[in-house]
């Protein structure tokens, strides 16, 4: 079984008018898995700054994908990961979006792990990222080791009788099982999530000691959005275009991270070190919810809103 990720894995990132944030995930692809095919999925943004990122990317070797208005498959997240399930030609397609990143780089033998666990029956995805804290409690005692203790595996949902996690946006995909399953992306996460449960009965492992990570405090509104919010307007003055990007994890803490014990979460707040200081822990995910005065401002507007069945 092969123990390099190049011929083994494609990485397919999802992408919409976040320039900055793009070109963070790509630089932390090539930091992590150098010489793995990238495809860039783009839903043609119109910010300036994506697409000559776009173009240099393209340049450099890379496949950019982008739809336009006509294309059959153009529209949204799940019709982006369907072309990239379509285009892979390799058996690993990791999944991420441009405002997530790579922390650390696979070791020895860990991709040929991933891709011995994904050809057993029943299997079709792997969480390469660390679980965010509000999941940590809640789902404290539903994934047991793995025999090799590269995975944690999920337990059975006794009340849905199935896992306790099928899929999820970001994953590793076994791209032979998923074409032999006839899968195709549905309009939600929660609908793939079903879909996955039927075509996938051993659910979703985690990894022991993943990959990467969602960015933290990210802008809500991009370029040119409709539906602004003055919090929005707010926090994107505060934040301007700077990525809170997280710092790669040392030689040191890869190897505590191997080596904790093996029924313990990986938690990314116990982990992972954003280079800002100033970056709000627990980590928050959108960058009105670092303050909450903001988001609650925020969901005021929006509240008033549809009550006066405007847009704003």
């Amino acid at each position: 079984m092969p123990e390099e990720p190049r011929g083994v894995l494609t990485v397919a990132v999802m992408t919409y008018n976040r320039p900055a944030h793009l070109r963070n995930c790509l630089e932390s692809i090539a930091r992590h898995l150098p010489g793995v095919p990238v495809l860039v999925l783009d839903d043609r943004s119109d910010d300036p700054a994506q697409v000559a990122l776009l173009a240099e990317v393209a340049a450099a070797g890379e496949q950019v994908v982008t739809g336009k208005a006509g294309e059959e498959w153009h529209g949204g997240l799940y019709a982006n990961m369907q072309k990239a399930l379509d285009l892979c030609q390799t058996p690993l397609l990791l999944y991420l979006q441009d405002d997530t990143q790579l922390v650390r780089s696979p070791g020895t033998g860990e991709v040929a792990a991933v891709l011995g666990l994904l050809e057993q029956p029943g299997a079709g995805f792997v969480s390469p990222f660390f679980v965010k804290a509000r999941k940590g409690f809640q789902w404290r005692g539903r994934f047991a080791p793995s025999a090799d203790g590269q995975f944690l595996l999920p337990g059975i949902n006794a009340r849905k009788g199935r896992r306790h996690l099928s899929y999820s946006d970001i994953c590793i995909a076994h791209v032979p099982s998923l074409r032999a399953a006839g899968w195709t992306f549905v309009g939600s996460e929660g609908a793939n999530s079903g879909q996955a449960a039927r075509l996938f009965p051993a659910g979703m492992a985690l990894m022991h000691a993943p990959w990467g990570f969602y960015c933290p405090e990210v802008p809500v509104f991009r370029y040119r959005s409709r539906g602004h919010t003055l919090a929005g307007r707010i926090a994107a003055r505060r934040a301007g275009d700077s990525v809170k990007r997280f710092r790669a994890l040392s030689p040191d803490r890869v190897a505590a991270l191997r080596n904790r014990s093996p029924g313990l979460l990986p938690l990314a707040e116990s982990w992972l070190e954003p280079e800002d200081p100033g970056v709000r822990r627990p980590f928050v995910y959108a960058d009105m919810q670092r303050s909450r005065w903001l988001w609650l401002l925020h969901k005021g507007e929006l509240a008033l809103r549809r009550l006066s069945g405007g847009s704003g």
